[in-house]
């Protein structure tokens, strides 16, 4: 059985979208497509670049910023 979202592109978007509280019109969702294509790529290189635990740390402390 093939999946809805591979037989409907801009049904992944309308999921995503519909998580985030927004309900876009397919006029809308077919705007703004290639750039949710361009992000969901980019993503997809983060999560599957080769991090161990230690790669992931990070510390952030507000009073060593310089103003």
């Amino acid at each position: 059985m093939t999946h809805d979202a591979e037989r409907d592109p801009l049904d992944a978007m309308r999921a995503v979208a519909g998580r985030a509280g927004f309900r876009l019109s397919d006029d809308e969702l077919r705007d703004l497509k290639p750039i949710y294509d361009r992000y969901a790529a980019e993503a997809a290189r983060l999560h599957d670049a080769p991090l161990d635990a230690e790669d992931l740390a990070v510390v952030f402390t507000p009073n060593e910023v310089s103003r």
